[in-house]
């Protein structure tokens, strides 16, 4: 079969960088980010971050084959700032952003758990060894019934976040 192997989708061919950036010719203050062994995930997640940044003029994502692990983000700004200044920003903004969806998420796996045994404790401070969904009770009420999970579902608690 022609395919590449599954793992190299994930590991990083030895002498290569994560991140590689290219000069546009054709734009100005406009750089290509070259990154390795990523998707649709991330490569779409930084483009909507630098498109909220009121300097940038231009973010869009490509990924140039399906079977090439890499995406080319492409980042245009004003001359204000630089596209590497904005790009720094913008994964700065996310690591906070994201790392306080994971607290709410680890505070919450604390209540549903309760302050039991210390390694409970431990685990919503830390964020780890806190027992995975396999811990909580998936038949209460907190969870709706299982017509309820695609939302939509008309329960009061539903939320349609539009991105």
């Amino acid at each position: 079969m022609n395919a590449p192997e599954r793992f190299e989708m994930f590991t990083l061919p030895e002498g290569v960088r994560k991140i590689s950036i290219v000069k546009d010719p054709k734009m100005a203050n406009c750089l290509q980010f070259n990154i390795q062994r990523e998707d649709h995930t991330i490569a779409n997640i930084l483009r909507y971050q630098l498109l909220k940044h009121p300097l940038v003029l231009f973010a869009a994502y490509r990924t140039p084959h399906p079977l090439e692990y890499f995406v080319e983000l492409k980042v245009q700004t004003t001359a204000k700032t630089t596209p590497i200044e904005v790009m720094r920003e913008s994964i700065q903004s996310l690591m906070v952003e994201y790392g306080n969806i994971r607290s709410a998420f680890d505070s919450e796996i604390y209540r549903l758990d309760g302050p039991s045994n210390e390694d409970t404790r431990r685990a919503a401070r830390t964020g780890t060894g806190y027992g995975g969904f396999g811990s909580m009770d998936t038949q209460t009420a907190d969870f709706g019934s299982a017509g309820d999970m695609g939302g939509r579902g008309g329960r009061a608690d539903d939320v349609d976040i539009d991105f």
